[in-house]
């Protein structure tokens, strides 16, 4: 078996809908899953959501502290630091219902027409530019050569992708991790089709479209997160999955109900019967590491670290992990058993370059 590389990426974001608390949701999770990397001899990439960043700062610099007793943006910029010291990643991630967010009746009000950054109404180029900056003014104090070379669309709506990497060449961002091959999103938020996306890479090339390969090299590369057809209920099976939801019941009922939803009216009846089915389906499932159970870990290294594939995303969310115990056994075998590298967005744009 040849060498695989393993890139571990977590989306550093409060829920889309915008709830969640950045302490509770985001730095304490993080600096869990920040202990088990200094334990284990693995490095993360951190996936910013920087357009959530900017609201949070804009309000607790007009005098809104949110509910927080102490200043939510400098507990991110104190902890993001911390890990790039510690040789960890940070790249772009952009949720672009956050463009318009705004805090009203002490709740964060995000604009959902704005949900998909592939259809995002304003300025594309100027949006990944101003994050760009946003992270390399955050970041380079504590290392100076950093550089924002990758971006991950909110939701993975990175679908069509021409303006995404019309943008990304404009403002020097050369990698995106958007793509999530075999996955189809139908519902009233997220809109995409992946179906035509290889399984078997671990990255390519490409020209216009991220979602297929360029028939040459180019200069921007998709790095797409490893997925498996599963039956969508399944996963939720998982214990983890369920303390997740049963924790942030509100929103996992909100992403239920868009996924299930269309644009259209429809009867209860119905409605209710495109639920039961929608759990029945087959989907193409992302490796999260953050909320598999130890069998579904086991299910995708079966399925996936085989052949010529050299290189494997993953991706996780600090809101969603309830405990350790899986992520720490997953990490002993990949490194133990299989003898996998584990490496970084910004090492794998200067091993391309």
């Amino acid at each position: 078996m040849s060498e695989k590389s393993f890139l571990l990426t977590l989306d550093y974001e409060l829920y889309g809908d915008g709830s969640g608390d950045v302490f509770h949701n985001v730095v304490e999770p993080t600096g869990r899953l920040l202990a088990i990397a200094r334990e284990r001899g693995v490095k993360f990439t951190f996936f910013f959501e920087v357009v959530e960043y900017w609201c949070l700062n804009r309000e607790w610099k007009s005098g809104n502290t949110m509910g927080y007793a102490s200043n939510p943006c400098a507990a991110m910029e104190q902890q993001m630091r911390q890990a790039v010291v510690e040789g960890h990643d940070v790249q772009l991630h952009i949720h672009p219902q956050w463009c318009n967010a705004v805090w009203r009746d002490g709740a964060w009000q995000v604009d959902n027409s704005q949900w998909r950054l592939a259809d995002y109404a304003g300025d594309l180029t100027n949006l990944l530019s101003r994050g760009k900056q946003t992270l390399e003014d955050m970041l380079r104090p504590v290392k100076d050569d950093y550089r924002c070379i990758a971006l991950r669309a909110g939701g993975y709506n990175a679908f069509p992708g021409e303006r995404i990497v019309a943008a990304m060449r404009e403002v020097g961002i050369i990698i995106d991790s958007s793509v999530v091959p075999g996955a189809v999103e139908k519902g009233s938020l997220s809109r995409y089709d992946y179906r035509l996306s290889p399984s078997t890479l671990g990255y390519w090339y490409v020209d216009d479209r991220l979602d297929l390969p360029a028939a040459e090299g180019g200069d921007i590369i998709e790095m797409p997160i490893v997925s498996l057809p599963i039956v969508r209920l399944s996963k939720y099976l998982s214990l983890s999955r369920i303390k997740a939801i049963i924790a942030n019941r509100k929103s996992a009922q909100k992403s239920f109900v868009a996924k299930t939803s269309t644009s259209g009216g429809e009867g209860r009846l119905f409605s209710l019967w495109r639920k039961v089915k929608f759990l029945f389906e087959r989907e193409y499932q992302t490796w999260d590491f953050c909320l598999f159970s130890e069998s579904m870990h086991r299910k995708f290294i079966t399925s996936t670290v085989i052949g010529d594939r050299d290189v494997y995303v993953l991706v996780g969310h600090p809101k969603s992990l309830t405990g350790t115990a899986d992520i720490t056994e997953l990490l002993s075998h990949l490194r133990n058993d299989l003898h996998v590298c584990f490496t970084c967005m910004s090492q794998m744009a200067e091993q391309q370059s």
